[in-house]
């Protein structure tokens, strides 16, 4: 979750000023009451509003609540938008676990429809831990250097 962090408060520095206007807009549909800090139950409602309760891991505001406060404060909400807008809330279809960072996709379903892929940790592609119709996938890094025409394989 760092490297997430890390990643989402490196977009907000290098936002523009709208960009960072949008984001504060963002955060003040999750704080309803507008005190100031959104709790679990403005961000649960937000899920049900936006229709993502099946595409959001159930642990997920416990790891984005930083310092363990039980609220998400405005750098916390940034990391959650920052995945929200950027697509980063991706399960495993093996298991059902968030995926962080590397993991494989089905290049098949990847080119046929990019808003629907089939995604796989990386032990669930190594031991097999999934039934699916396509037997091609790559690493997320790697089709994206193959959609580059930079890998081969």
């Amino acid at each position: 979750m760092e490297e997430m962090r890390a990643a989402a408060m490196a977009y907000y520095a290098n936002m523009s000023e709208d960009q960072q206007k949008k984001l504060l807009k963002f955060y003040k549909s999750l704080d309803t009451n507008g005190d100031g800090k959104v709790s679990i139950h403005e961000y649960l409602d937000f899920l049900v509003r936006k229709g993502l309760t099946q595409h959001v891991p159930p642990d997920l505001f416990k790891l984005l609540d930083k310092d363990n406060g039980g609220t998400l404060d405005f750098e916390e909400s940034v990391t959650f938008f920052y995945m929200f807008a950027n697509n980063r809330l991706v399960i495993c279809d093996g298991c059902r676990s968030y995926l962080w960072g590397l993991h494989f996709l089905c290049v098949e379903c990847y080119k046929a429809n990019k808003k629907e892929t089939y995604d796989l940790c990386c032990s669930c592609y190594r031991n097999k831990n999934f039934t699916h119709e396509h037997s091609s996938f790559k690493d997320n890094y790697a089709l994206l250097r193959a959609e580059q025409g930079m890998v081969t394989y």
